[in-house]
């Protein structure tokens, strides 16, 4: 119960505490940043690092990727009795829980991507928008990223920084690249960090009692 409590807590704290950083963000700094972003990064090969960074979390590449493992499970361990498997499912539902939050918040806000503002001078929220395309907020790389690593992260703590380092940089990378604002890459690692931290809770904890 103490441990519920606590991930209440530190989940309303840090939700305020991005919710500022994020309008700050909104309304002071995303779009001198990424304006600078794109003048001077445009032609050169951090834009090219960037592309390949922002790959390893690529939307058809991570639902293929859960999809084939949540295979692998149904095929090698139905029942799931094998750690293996409850590691795999674990960070498998995880990450398929995440990407639903954040495809939500994007249908929800429809906020304009960084290129509508090169291109056509929009900037801000279109709400309910189904133009999945043109959708900024929450980064959906940076959800995936996130809500993954720290799913790793939980289950070999002694890879920690690495896991999370990673998933650092693939959301540094959609700024780069300018598909996305930092608040949109502040708001996807929110929602990917406190997804795999709930959904640790309820199954490994909760659901043995503790």
């Amino acid at each position: 119960m103490k441990d519920m409590e606590g991930l209440v807590k530190k989940t309303a704290i840090t939700a305020v505490i991005t919710a500022i950083i994020y309008l700050v963000l909104f309304f002071f700094l995303d779009r001198a940043i990424d304006i600078w972003v794109h003048n001077y990064f445009s032609k050169t090969f951090i834009l090219q690092l960037g592309t390949y960074i922002s790959f390893l979390a690529k939307g058809d590449f991570v639902k293929l990727a859960l999809a084939f493992c949540f295979i692998i499970i149904i095929l090698c361990d139905p029942c799931i009795k094998w750690r293996w498997t409850r590691y795999l499912l674990y960070i498998c539902i995880t990450g398929s829980i995440a990407i639903i939050i954040g495809d939500g918040f994007k249908y929800l806000l429809g906020r304009y991507r960084p290129i509508m503002l090169f291109e056509h001078n929009l900037y801000g929220m279109h709400f309910f928008s189904s133009e999945w395309a043109l959708n900024s907020t929450p980064s959906g790389h940076t959800i995936r990223a996130f809500s993954i690593f720290t799913a790793a992260s939980f289950l070999y703590r002694r890879f920690t920084v690495v896991f999370i380092s990673i998933a650092t940089l693939i959301g540094a990378s959609r700024v780069i690249v300018t598909a996305h604002y930092p608040s949109d890459v502040l708001f996807g690692a929110f929602i990917g960090i406190f997804t795999a931290a709930w959904t640790y809770k309820y199954y490994f904890i909760k659901a043995n009692g503790r």
